[in-house]
């Protein structure tokens, strides 16, 4: 028989295997529309987050050769979804930015993929509405805490 924490563990484990799926089916579905990688698009995910960045960063990031980014960058910029800038600080260092047609396609990617959370919650009932706000709040404030944890661009060794 099973305790109560492996029940909750089999129903968190259901449950995050479930959103990373149709998460994956909303980000297929944009990656096809605007013919991107997964790498593409991970890596546009990764300049959002850290404003701008360097090759020497997203390299790092996404575990690829500085060469590697390199031609990945040339295509992105074609695509017009990045710029390159000089860094303010050192012009030799090319800082790698989102365009505000990249911006718009991240920002189409976040919206995709909370298309299913109205249905979800328009089928549970008023009271099971008022349980699951009492329970997610708890869990996000622990999720954010394992984030934290978890999130190397926090870490205070690394420079990117």
């Amino acid at each position: 028989m099973q305790s109560k924490q492996e029940k909750l563990i089999e129903q968190l484990n259901q449950f995050a295997v479930m959103m990373m799926h149709i998460n994956m089916i909303y980000n297929m579905q944009l990656m096809q529309e605007y013919d991107l990688s997964f790498t593409h698009l991970n890596s546009l995910f990764y300049i959002h987050r850290a404003g701008c960045t360097n090759i020497h960063c997203l390299a790092e990031h996404l575990g690829v050769t500085k060469a590697a980014v390199s031609q990945m960058i040339d295509r992105l910029v074609d695509s017009g979804l990045i710029s390159r800038q000089e860094a303010p600080m050192d012009r030799r260092t090319k800082l790698i930015c989102l365009s505000e047609t990249g911006e718009s396609l991240v920002q189409k990617a976040f919206l995709a993929r909370q298309k299913w959370v109205p249905n979800l919650a328009a089928s549970l009932t008023e009271s099971q509405q008022e349980q699951a706000c009492q329970i997610f709040e708890t869990v996000n404030e622990k999720l954010r805490q394992i984030q934290k944890g978890l999130n190397p661009e926090i870490s205070r060794n690394n420079p990117c």
